[in-house]
């Protein structure tokens, strides 16, 4: 009967043969009792009363024998099939005057498909970017066929169907790919796809990778990220131009087949500056847009060979190590100026025209003799003033001895007004915080590392006192060291004109490259401190080192929006450990989302944004280090009307043949979906449900067993029985 078979009944107690006679005899007890009632009772009251007592005691009895029933159900239902209809906005196109999701919809309402569905418990969804069970779905500017696999698996994985049919033009352009997905699901899945085999000839540029700061005359690499659809086997060429110059070229093979390529070109900057680049594709006989073949970028480029000029009347080990530095630096291309005593030169002549002096980017002076250059004071003046070059004074006893005022005194953050004479003591730098990462200071990637790195390097030994700050001039590095106008300064730096000036009063500087040697290293600390002050102030400042900007500045609907950071130290070195934030701000509303921007190596960071309603948006993006903010940029950016469903028009047949493949399932064109219905087999599956009851833990038994207790105790107080 109703297929149940094999019942039994058993019984945990560990004493059943004990624990029966207690019943039998508690039974009899209460017979007994209701026999001789005081006062006599009624016959149909006596016997009322004696159920109950029987009712109370076979229920705590039901608990105490802990009896369970146990049966075998037999039967059949019909396997289960999971029908996933795709309603993306790609499935709205018009194809032989039908739409796709209109021939879907005639597969699914045919008198075929309802027999075979009649065999089957049908599990019908639709889709896009979510899952829904009536057709109206959310998101469908965007479909995200990987994440909907994972989706309906995670929903099964108590019950999995027997089959999943999934109906669909294949194209997914948002989440986890497809196939991937597909390596998760415990059905096989048998796939329909929807749409027109016959491709549209198409080529786009979907994306650029490269490197936001790059050298003069050195080769850099980008990687363009190609789409292509319509192809036989056609041949093309990918450009870089800058300008109507064509930098870079690459032939292309273009294959048959909606297809995903990677492209890497060299090319090589030729001039220093802020500079637009465009990656070109010609446009294809008969292609459908010729909107993306083509895309910008844009890059610092930085002067390969920077040409330095180093000045000094002494020699010593300062200069030593210093020349030595300077000298096997690969993008320096250094001239030494050595005067003699009593005028001349050693080696080169110290430029006596403007244009001369202006071939250099920067020019040290170290420890020089002040009165013997009055004559070059106009030169630098303009050469700072005007060309904007770089001036790095290394102080010393020289500079005290010239006496007060100087005309270097013109140039310096700081200057010794007084009669002050070099001081002797071993000291430490001390970086000021808001400074810790300016090229001058910073050893390290990281604010603990650099303050480290000033406190346990060799000490200074000489410091040069000064008594006045230059107003709007900058302290980087104090000493520690006292006097009755404040805490001597070891570097410092001022703005002058166009130019920058960076004094030190501190020294010996070689001692931390020799203290390296002494461990087998390479001077790191040292190189990296005179590498960072070089191309600071030899670089000019035509672009920002930290800035994020967007992708593009026009997405269309349901495209990921994407922004990138680029975040270097004002010599242009990576800054590595940075975070940041970029937020979109609707400009009609004010709604606002954010999402981080994440490291990817080289000073670059990465943010992208979801599904982004059409409008014009505002942008606001923040980079910080060490909970310090480094840089904020803001502007604007539109996500258009037109959408990405309808970018993407071409159906991806391989993409559904692969999860068919994977999950072992087949896949047919929807032309040939008769012959794929048939292969699902609609045989009755046989189930076999064993089954225990347990009685004696259930709330009803301890309820009967006080209710009955409880209607006799009230019946006789109500007769007074004794």
């Amino acid at each position: 009967m109703f297929g149940i078979s094999s019942i039994s009944f058993d019984f945990l107690t560990g004493h059943p043969f004990l624990t029966a006679l207690i019943f039998v005899f508690l039974i009899l007890f209460a017979v007994y009792l209701y026999q001789r009632t005081n006062p006599p009772l009624s016959k149909r009251l006596n016997y009322f009363l004696t159920s109950l007592r029987i009712i109370a005691i076979l229920a705590l009895f039901l608990a105490l024998f802990e009896p369970v029933v146990s049966y075998t159900r037999e039967y059949e239902r019909k396997p289960a099939l999971t029908l996933l209809i795709d309603n993306s906005k790609s499935m709205d196109l018009i194809e032989k005057g039908q739409s796709r999701f209109e021939r879907a919809d005639v597969l699914i309402s045919s008198n075929r498909f309802k027999e075979i569905s009649d065999k089957f418990e049908v599990r019908k969804k639709y889709f896009s970017g979510s899952l829904a069970t009536k057709q109206d779905v959310p998101d469908r500017e965007k479909t995200a066929i990987g994440e909907i696999l994972n989706a309906q698996a995670e929903k099964e994985i108590a019950s999995p169907a027997e089959y999943w049919l999934l109906i669909s033009d294949g194209i997914s352009n948002s989440g986890e790919s497809p196939i991937s997905a597909s390596g998760k699901i415990k059905s096989p899945v048998y796939v329909i796809g929807v749409g027109s085999n016959e491709a549209e000839r198409d080529i786009s540029i979907s994306s650029i990778d490269y490197n936001p700061v790059v050298f003069s005359g050195k080769p850099t690499e980008l990687t363009v990220h190609l789409e292509w659809s319509g192809m036989k086997d056609d041949s093309s060429v990918i450009e870089i131009r800058s300008g109507e110059k064509i930098v870079g070229k690459k032939s292309l093979r273009l294959p048959a087949g909606l297809l995903k390529q990677e492209e890497k070109l060299n090319f090589t900057p030729e001039k220093p500056g802020q500079q637009t680049f465009q990656v070109n594709i010609p446009a294809m006989p008969n292609e459908i847009s010729l909107e993306n073949n083509h895309r910008a970028f844009s890059m610092t480029v930085l002067k390969s060979k920077l040409k330095v000029l180093l000045t000094a009347d002494h020699l010593d080990w300062e200069y030593a190590f210093l020349n030595r530095f300077l000298l096997n630096s690969a993008n320096i291309e250094l001239t030494q100026v050595v005067s003699k005593k009593g005028g001349g030169y050693l080696s080169a002549v110290f430029p006596s025209r403007q244009e001369e002096l202006n071939q250099y980017d920067l020019v040290i002076l170290y420890d020089i003799s002040i009165p013997p250059y009055k004559s070059k004071a106009e030169l630098l003046r303009s050469f700072l003033m005007d060309k904007g070059g770089g001036l790095f004074v290394l102080m010393g006893e020289n500079y005290l001895n010239s006496g007060y005022p100087r005309w270097l005194d013109d140039y310096l953050p700081f200057v010794s007004t007084g009669k002050n004479k070099i001081r002797y003591s071993k000291f430490n730098g001390k970086p000021v915080e808001n400074y810790l990462f300016h090229p001058a200071v910073r050893l390290s990637d990281d604010r603990r590392n650099i303050r480290q790195g000033w406190e346990t390097l060799p000490p200074f030994e000489i410091i040069v006192p000064t008594d006045s700050v230059i107003p709007n001039s900058e302290i980087l590095v104090l000493s520690g060291l006292t006097t009755e106008r404040g805490e001597l300064p070891v570097l410092g730096l001022r703005n002058f004109g166009l130019g920058k000036v960076l004094a030190a009063t501190s020294s010996p500087f070689w001692h931390w490259m020799f203290f390296d040697y002494g461990f087998g290293g390479e001077g790191k600390e040292y190189g990296v401190l005179f590498n960072g002050i070089v191309n600071w102030l030899a670089l000019k400042e035509e672009t920002d080192p930290i800035k994020i900007f967007p992708g593009k500045n026009i997405y269309t609907r349901g495209e990921k929006i994407s922004f990138s950071a680029s975040v270097y130290d004002l010599s242009f070195r990576p800054i590595a450990g940075a975070s940041g934030l970029v937020q979109l701000i609707n400009a009609e509303n004010g709604d606002t989302i954010s999402t981080p921007l994440s490291e990817v190596g080289d000073g670059k960071y990465h943010a992208e944004f979801g599904l982004t309603p059409p409008d014009r948006y505002k942008y606001v993006g923040r980079i910080e280090k060490d909970g310090k903010k480094l840089r904020e940029n803001a502007g604007e950016i539109m996500v258009e009307s037109f959408s990405i469903e309808e970018y993407q028009r071409q159906p991806d047949f391989n993409a559904l043949s692969s999860i068919s493949q994977i999950t072992g399932g087949a896949f047919s064109h929807i032309d040939d979906a008769d012959n794929l219905l048939s292969k699902l087999k609609g045989d009755p599956i046989a189930v076999f449900d064993q089954r225990e009851i347990i009685i004696w833990n259930k709330f009803w038994l301890l309820a009967i067993f006080i209710l009955s207790l409880s209607i006799e105790w009230l019946i006789r107080k109500r007769y007074q029985l004794i």
